[in-house]
């Protein structure tokens, strides 16, 4: 056992019974998701009966933020019933104002409610550790708290992989966006990436161990639920672990992991120089993932790693300003299938609230968007509104 202290309550809660989905709703035709391989014989997301599938939806934002607004029992169903969305990404903030690591009735409130509104509405969870600050998902602020000496993400991930291994509707996403860079964020900025980057928390020494502690811990509850890894650099590099996957006790690579990708068009797109709050001028990151760049040794991302979008804006990366939805449709074509390993790729939109600026969804907070009026919406929600609903 590799992981910290873990609480009695967590190891010994017990588990929710099955759920019965809407007939003809998306968890009761796609099942338990596992990742298998498309015709190209890539690794992609698949239902249980192994046929590829694609989930689009929206992320939250902060609980402790935006929660009691936005997430809603009532806007859980909007989001099905109207946005046609598939999938709802809860974000748990730990060490935040207010987040999880000060707050753990956000597990018992706001988490248990969310899985059971999704899947009272037939659409899938993503349960997201949000690690954003501090930016290693091994740090004591995360692995062992000060005051209790507990593991959080240990416990946390204890909890839910017991109480949910009988939910088919539920996934987890073990960490959000792992950072720290040793270079002035200006320069870094303006740089030709990856080559000036100069990750704190890497892939082989930071991030592979971690996401395997919690695989351990997950897999011996729930043996093959659907697992995203976070990858280094706010998920922008996620060819890092092309070759050195998650594995278990024995060697072997876990099965049924995806690996997460984070974009804000505006930002991170085919290298154009437009003057963006954060640009990375001359990186095509769209070249990499679509088709792969061999001078910069990186093959076609989507052929070799099953990868799941669990954040993108239509902004910039500060997420305040530079709506471009041109942009966007960029993107969402490649992850629709355009791209060398004709991998569909899943992704949710950040974010459903109206916290942190032009990429938010909504214009003010609310407890009810039923009946849906387009009023409610930013620029950026009637884009992915409109997005979900056209298929």
């Amino acid at each position: 056992m590799l992981y910290g202290k873990v609480t009695e309550e967590s190891c010994c809660v017990e588990a929710l019974p099955k759920m019965k989905y809407p007939q003809s709703s998306f968890v009761d035709r796609w099942g338990k998701l596992r990742v298998g391989r498309n015709e190209k014989g890539v690794r992609v997301l698949c239902s249980e009966h192994g046929v590829p599938v694609q989930l689009r939806g929206m992320s939250s934002h902060g609980m402790q933020w935006a929660g009691v607004a936005n997430i809603t029992q009532a806007n859980i169903r909007v989001l099905s019933e109207d946005w046609k969305a598939n999938v709802f990404r809860l974000a748990v903030y730990v060490d935040e104002e207010g987040g999880y690591a000060y707050n753990p009735t956000h597990r018992s409130r706001y988490v248990e409610d969310v899985v059971k509104w999704c899947g009272e509405n037939g659409i899938y969870c993503l349960i997201d550790w949000h690690t954003l600050s501090p930016g290693n998902p091994q740090d004591p602020k995360y692995r062992n708290r000060p005051e209790s000496g507990v593991d959080l993400a240990a416990d946390f991930f204890m909890y839910c992989s017991r109480r949910f291994k009988n939910q088919k509707h539920v996934l987890y996403e073990v960490c959000n966006e792992p950072n720290g860079v040793d270079y002035e964020n200006e320069k870094y900025g303006n740089s030709k990436w990856p080559e000036y980057s100069q990750p704190r928390v890497t892939w082989g020494e930071h991030l592979k161990p971690y996401c395997e502690d919690m695989l351990r811990i997950i897999r011996a509850n729930d043996s093959d639920v659907v697992v995203v890894c976070g990858t280094p650099h706010w998920s922008q590099r996620t060819q890092d672990v092309i070759g050195n996957e998650p594995t278990d006790d024995a060697g072997r690579v876990y099965d049924n992991l995806l690996y997460t990708f984070h974009f804000y068009a505006a930002s991170h797109n085919d290298g154009r120089h437009d003057e963006t709050a954060v640009k990375f001028w001359d990186v095509n990151f769209m070249n990499y993932f679509a088709k792969g760049e061999p001078l910069d040794g990186v093959p076609c991302i989507l052929s070799e790693l099953p990868v799941f979008v669990t954040e993108w804006g239509t902004t910039d990366a500060s997420g305040w300003t530079n709506f471009r939805p041109d942009l966007a449709d960029l993107w969402l074509e490649i992850l629709a299938g355009k791209n060398d390993g004709g991998q569909m790729v899943s992704w949710c939109n950040w974010s459903f609230s109206a916290e942190g600026g032009a990429c938010a969804a909504l214009n003010w907070n609310t407890g009810n968007l039923y009946p849906m009026e387009e009023r409610v919406l930013s620029d950026s929600g009637k884009y992915v509104y409109r997005k979900l609903r056209e298929c």
